[in-house]
């Protein structure tokens, strides 16, 4: 089995020449996150995309959800498309690959381009995982800055007043920010995804390199 995914930023035609640098940054991080996976592919496409394959199934699900979680551009959303289909990895150039699958995750990134409510869509998603992706889009594409900076400092495990140190803010400041971002129920949200496909993918490595991600991107 392996899964697929296609990303795509809305609006990108009317951004500064600074958003593909931002892709180029995004795509770079999900290489290594895919680093020592069995068989992997990420490429930054024209058209201000990217095109992801795993040899994992569902991997490409938890890709999306952490790659929207790292992005800041809110004016441009970024829309995720994925699919898990029980094919072999192709043994071609993945570029010239002409499965039907991807055009299944094509025409379903087509079908939410235009949504003000859902940046997530997966073919053949169960309804469940599709209102929980729902919810997890209101709450991502809603954060004001200091709101991400606070939640993506608590993902790597620091401490509320260790985050206050960082940021030059009250600890009271920085407890009102998190949970106005709605971290705790995105925590929900992750969760209730990984146990529906435990059988099917373990995400360990991934939550790791992700941290790994948070904190250089904190450096720069």
């Amino acid at each position: 089995m392996i899964s697929l995914l296609i990303m795509d930023v809305s609006g990108s035609t009317r951004a500064t020449k600074e958003l593909p640098k931002e892709i180029k940054w995004l795509e770079h991080e999900i290489s290594c996150w895919l680093d020592g996976e069995e068989k992997s592919y990420v490429n930054y496409r024209m058209g201000d995309e990217l095109f992801v394959l795993s040899s994992k199934p569902h991997f490409t699900l938890f890709i999306a959800f952490y790659a929207k979680l790292l992005w800041w551009e809110t004016e441009f959303p970024l829309k995720c498309s994925f699919h898990t289909v029980d094919i072999q990895y192709p043994d071609v150039d993945p570029e010239e690959w002409t499965d039907a699958s991807v055009k299944d995750v094509r025409n379903s990134l087509d079908a939410i381009k235009n949504s003000s409510i859902q940046d997530f869509a997966g073919v053949g998603m169960p309804e469940a995982a599709n209102v929980a992706l729902m919810y997890a889009t209101d709450i991502l594409n809603n954060l004001t800055k200091l709101q991400r900076e606070v939640l993506l400092l608590k993902m790597t495990g620091i401490t509320q007043k260790e985050i206050a140190e960082i940021l030059n803010k009250s600890h009271s400041t920085i407890s009102a920010h998190f949970r106005k971002s709605r971290g705790a129920q995105l925590e929900v949200i992750l969760n209730f995804l990984e146990s529906h496909y435990k059988d099917e993918t373990d995400i360990t490595e991934l939550k790791k390199k992700v941290v790994e991600s948070i904190r250089k991107s904190g450096e720069g």
